[in-house]
């Protein structure tokens, strides 16, 4: 039986987010003032889809999937406009737009991943957060010399969705990261994308500082 269709406010903007992902925001624009004064009287959620070219102001153009926002906590500024903190909580499927509020709103379908068996995702989420941990801890190193213990979640589903959350990449890598229905290939491409990542950052550390065992693990010269 198909999900049945739901409407929401819909904020297309340019950046992807991912479940998990925390995100700040400014809100001056008369139509998102709108939006996010409905969305706290409603105690309701919005939805981020990203921007796509072809598009134009007021009438955006946005990706496919996106992902539900939760306003975690706000302040109301005298003038009206907003600052808010905005969590990422599940991803949807645009199946229309419509334009009949000062804001964009659509109706939209929840995104289910296949069901996997916890063996098919044993090796692609154990490589993950092995490439997670030393990505971080790279990136630790570029701005820390002080050793930092860094806890990798043990779920694939969190795995997935913060590496492209730390993923630097263009955006539409990262929307079709987000758009993947496998949790294995997700996973997956999100390592792939990570490692480039690494490769590139590994040059920026001095030969001195870098960690032995991104050249023995990674092979990184």
């Amino acid at each position: 039986m198909a999900d049945e269709l739901i409407a929401i406010p819909l904020f297309p903007l340019g950046l992807v987010l991912f479940p998990g992902m925390a995100l700040p925001l400014h809100i001056f624009e008369s139509r998102y003032r709108h939006m996010i004064g409905d969305c706290l009287a409603d105690r309701a959620p919005f939805g981020v889809a990203l921007a796509l070219a072809g598009g134009t102001h007021e009438h955006e153009l946005p990706a496919p999937v996106g992902t539900l926002a939760r306003i975690a906590d706000y302040e109301r500024l005298p003038d009206g406009r907003f600052n808010l903190l905005a969590l990422g909580t599940s991803r949807f499927h645009i199946a229309a737009l419509r334009h009949d509020r000062p804001y964009t709103t659509a109706l939209v379908q929840p995104v289910h991943d296949t069901d996997e068996a916890p063996d098919d995702l044993a090796a692609p989420l154990h490589r993950a957060r092995e490439t997670l941990s030393t990505y971080l801890q790279l990136v630790l190193s570029l701005v820390d010399d002080e050793p930092r213990q860094i806890e990798i979640p043990n779920d694939a589903d969190e795995v997935s969705y913060l590496i492209g959350t730390c993923l630097t990449c263009d955006y539409d890598e990262k929307q079709r990261l987000l758009e993947l229905c496998s949790t294995s290939e997700r996973l997956r491409v999100g390592s792939a994308l990570l490692r480039c990542e690494l490769e590139r950052l590994s040059r920026q550390v001095p030969a001195t500082a870098r960690h032995l065992y991104l050249d023995e693990r990674f092979g990184l010269n």
